[in-house]
């Protein structure tokens, strides 16, 4: 089974494209590194050639999303994997700058993903102005066939299982983060979300006033969740994106089927399990999960 490790990349179509590029490099200070012939700007958090990617269009949204597997399987190893799981995938060379080889994986029940095993690392360096936040950490999607969906991650990619509430939300990782992947049982199949990691609760605050400054509501938050117990604070970008920013996420150690322990936790070991859906947080009631306004 391949070893996935990481959300490496997202990719937006945005019909506000000079809305979305101010957003993106002035507001959460990601640095430009390259334009596509396409008029597609690829922009870095501080390492990696790109960790969003914006194309204009004439409708806005998520396109694809990108996870970096590790280098002890070749792409034509994970195609094999691929195909022998009835999957259908797609090697492309040179397809995305910065990569020179991916596969792609084209409408897992109605989602487009991308595996890379390597990607260029020109470091930029992190931004002296804006957000800046540490790293891409992951993305909720939104699915009628959820279920479906977590079967493709679990037993295809072998992310674990952390936690759930009731039949409606599902969290899952491929690393010691509480989750990457966030499944949401909806009757619409989009992106709920992105979420980017910030240094701590002291950062948290300071983006509050980065936001409040330009002039970008907070929609909910700062405060601390009850699953994965991350602190974090919701706003939209130009393109009515939902943008999580989070500290203090769970460390979810495999070996142990556990969470790191910390102070705040409900019980002592803090293990994955099913919430009930009271405990979702007071914000389930607004935006997306709000499925009649969706």
């Amino acid at each position: 089974m391949p070893k996935v490790f990481r959300l490496a990349y997202s990719d937006f179509a945005t019909e506000r494209m000079d809305e979305s590029y101010a957003y993106f490099t002035q507001v959460m200070g990601m640095r430009p590194v390259e334009q596509g012939p396409d008029g597609t700007q690829y922009l870095s958090l501080g390492l990696d050639h790109h960790n969003i990617a914006l194309r204009p269009d004439n409708v806005s949204g998520n396109t694809v999303n990108g996870f970096q597997v590790s280098r002890d399987i070749t792409l034509e190893q994970l195609a094999r994997h691929f195909t022998e799981q009835g999957v259908k995938s797609d090697t492309k060379s040179d397809a995305r700058p910065g990569v020179s080889g991916l596969l792609e994986v084209k409408d897992v029940f109605g989602h487009d993903f991308e595996f890379i095993t390597e990607m260029a690392m020109p470091a930029p360096g992190f931004a002296q102005h804006g957000i800046a936040p540490n790293r891409l950490g992951h993305i909720a999607l939104m699915n009628p066939e959820a279920k479906k969906l977590e079967k493709f991650f679990t037993e295809i990619l072998g992310f674990y299982w952390t936690d759930q509430f009731d039949d409606m939300v599902t969290f899952l990782t491929c690393n010691y983060d509480h989750h990457v992947v966030n499944l949401v049982a909806a009757p619409i199949r989009k992106l709920h979300h992105i979420a980017f990691e910030l240094r701590g609760c002291a950062h948290q605050y300071e983006a509050s006033d980065r936001l409040t400054k330009a002039s970008v509501p907070i929609a909910w938050g700062p405060s601390r969740h009850t699953a994965g117990h991350n602190y974090a604070s919701y706003h939209y970008n130009p393109d009515r994106t939902l943008v999580e920013l989070y500290a203090d996420l769970d460390v979810y150690v495999p070996e142990l089927n556990a969470f790191e322990p910390r102070p705040w936790h409900e019980v002592l070991p803090m293990r994955p399990r099913v919430w009930p859906l009271a405990e979702l947080s007071a914000w389930s009631t607004r935006f997306e999960f709000d499925f009649r306004t969706a």
